[in-house]
């Protein structure tokens, strides 16, 4: 009776361990090192992020590029980070440019329907979601290398 117990624990911790690991998929496949972050001006920011929201108002998401998905995720990753801690009134991610990309993304319903462009994806931390396909985060709480760092 007791080692029936016991193996049953056993089986229910191993399971629990392996759902647990499975569902932050994204640290065995990095590709990034996810304690660093892109570089870039902030004139190359604002760039990117005029290139995503046209991307988004012009475009099926099936007809974007992985490179291009991955930079509309880092440029949605990187305006929400900033607006969602204490800096959020860093007025660089909070102006109209930024504001328009949020606007169109949750107009199409981008975070929701990427996933019928990349079915294959996991929870990341924080509830946002992992593509491993694009090895790339969307919302949540992005590691380093799924934002943007920029300068000022």
């Amino acid at each position: 009776m007791i080692i029936n117990k016991n193996i049953w624990t056993f089986i229910i911790v191993i399971g629990f361990l392996f759902t647990f690991k499975s569902s932050f998929g994204q640290y065995g496949n990095l590709k990034f090192d996810k304690d660093k972050q892109q570089r870039i001006s902030l004139t190359e920011f604002y760039h990117r992020v005029d290139r995503a929201t046209k991307l988004l108002q012009t475009k099926e998401l099936s007809a974007i590029s992985d490179k291009d998905h991955i930079n509309i995720m880092m440029c949605l990753n990187t305006i929400f980070t900033f607006k969602s801690t204490l800096s959020g009134t860093d007025k660089r991610f909070n102006n109209a440019r930024c504001k328009k990309l949020e606007i169109v993304a949750d107009e199409i319903n981008y975070q929701h329907n990427i996933m019928k462009v990349y079915p294959q994806w996991v929870h990341n931390r924080g509830m946002g979601q992992y593509y491993p396909k694009l090895k790339m985060e969307l919302y949540g709480t992005p590691n380093l290398y799924a934002t943007f760092s920029v300068s000022k």
